[in-house]
Parts: structure tokens; C-alpha cells; sequence
């Protein structure tokens, strides 16, 4: 099976070409504007260069978000439509679980993606279990749920950089490597099976507009 797999949901696009959970090919880059026409020159990039054609595709995997809201439109947007035109699956998977399988270690895992104003995209994994489900918090709601855990502690992703850890009590480490879409190997279990009607984008908070929308009507 020939699955492309997608993800720009923190200002990187990754790109992978799988067959059969081999990686055939790969594109990973920093991409914080022209995202859309990067990502279809990207994707048929890809394809010539490991000598597929669109036509030989059988699903499509892109992440569903938390992140930035453009780029996982813009990615949902491409997905879904190549997913209508050559009338294969899409599935969908959570930004943060496929961040967290960039780490291999026992440890609690902490992806992360900066929510701004001291606010984080975040999740904690123990041994592949959520023990505290992906959410938009303050860095400090994580840090002291990872105090209760008592646990040598990994945040990653490309954010991870942007705050200080100085409360945190257990030993941590950063794990800079933005999210590789090549990992889905390592999370296929979390998986959604969607298709290109119902393929939405998970943002755990209101865009800005709906934000003044609600603000307006208070």
C-alpha cells in the first residue's frame, strides 16, 4: 500500500511517501509562508522523484491539529481533495501524538506547541498511555501535573525551546526535532478513519473570530 502522509501544524512541513510502512521518500523543511503552494509542489516533487504517480496512491494520513490554524487547513484542504478526486481513505492523526513518537525512551513524553501568551498545545504520555489528555493549558497546569508524576520527563517539538522548566522538579531533557510525518509507523494505532466531508481540523480553542464573536455577544 502507497500512503502519503502530511503535516505542517507547527511552522514545518513535513512530507512522507510510505509503501507497505516503508519509507520510500521524505521532505522536511522550515515553511512558514507560501504554504500551500509548497505543499503541492512538495507532494508531486516526491512522487516523481521515487517514480509514483498520484494514481498509485491508496490513503492519505494528515494531522488533524492542535497547531496553526492556516497551515492545518491548508493541509486538511489538499488532503481531503486529493482523498475526493482519487476516491481513496483519509485518515487523520492527533499533531501532538505523532510528535510524541519522535521519543523512543521510557519516559514521560511531553509534546508541545506554543499556544502563545504563556500558554501551551500539550499532552503527557507514560509508557504510550495519555495521562493527561491533549489540551490547550498554562505551561504551569503541565508542569504540575508532571510533579505528581514523580518521572524523568521529555518535552518535545520545535517549540520546546520558548519556556523554562524551572519548576518542574523531575529531571528533563528537550527534545528539539520539529514533527516528522514519517513516524506514523510508530502511532498507527491512533489512527482516525475519516473521509473528505468529514475531515476537520482539532483546535482545542477558538479561532481569534470566534473568540470576538463570543466576546461581542458578552
Amino acid at each position: 500500500m502507497v500512503r502519503l502522509i502530511l503535516d505542517a501544524s507547527n511552522s514545518h512541513l513535513s512530507i512522507a511517501l510510505l509503501k507497505n510502512n516503508e519509507l520510500i521518500n521524505e521532505f522536511n523543511i522550515e515553511c512558514k509562508r507560501n504554504l500551500s503552494e509548497i505543499l503541492l509542489q512538495e507532494i508531486d516533487n516526491i512522487l516523481v522523484n521515487s517514480n509514483f504517480t498520484k494514481n498509485d496512491l491508496l490513503e492519505i494520513i494528515a494531522t488533524k491539529g492542535p497547531g496553526s490554524y492556516t497551515a492545518l487547513r491548508v493541509v486538511l484542504s489538499v488532503a481531503k481533495t486529493l482523498s475526493m478526486v482519487l476516491n481513496i481513505p483519509i485518515k487523520l492523526i492527533s499533531s501532538l501524538r505523532l510528535q510524541a513518537a519522535n521519543v523512543k525512551e521510557d519516559v514521560a513524553v511531553v509534546p508541545l506547541i506554543d499556544g502563545r501568551r504563556g500558554n501551551v498545545y500539550a499532552a503527557i504520555y507514560d509508557n504510550d498511555v495519555d495521562v493527561f489528555q491533549e489540551g490547550y493549558y498554562s505551561l504551569d497546569d503541565v508542569i504540575n501535573k508532571l510533579n505528581e508524576l514523580n518521572k524523568k520527563v521529555i518535552f518535545v517539538g520545535n517549540d520546546v525551546s520558548n519556556f523554562s522548566y524551572d519548576n518542574l522538579n523531575n529531571i528533563y531533557d528537550l527534545d528539539t526535532t520539529p514533527i516528522l510525518a514519517k513516524n506514523i509507523i510508530y502511532v498507527e494505532k491512533y489512527l482516525e478513519n475519516s473521509d473528505f466531508y468529514n475531515a476537520l481540523p482539532s483546535y482545542l480553542r477558538l479561532t481569534e473570530a470566534e473568540r470576538n464573536l463570543k466576546n461581542d455577544k458578552n
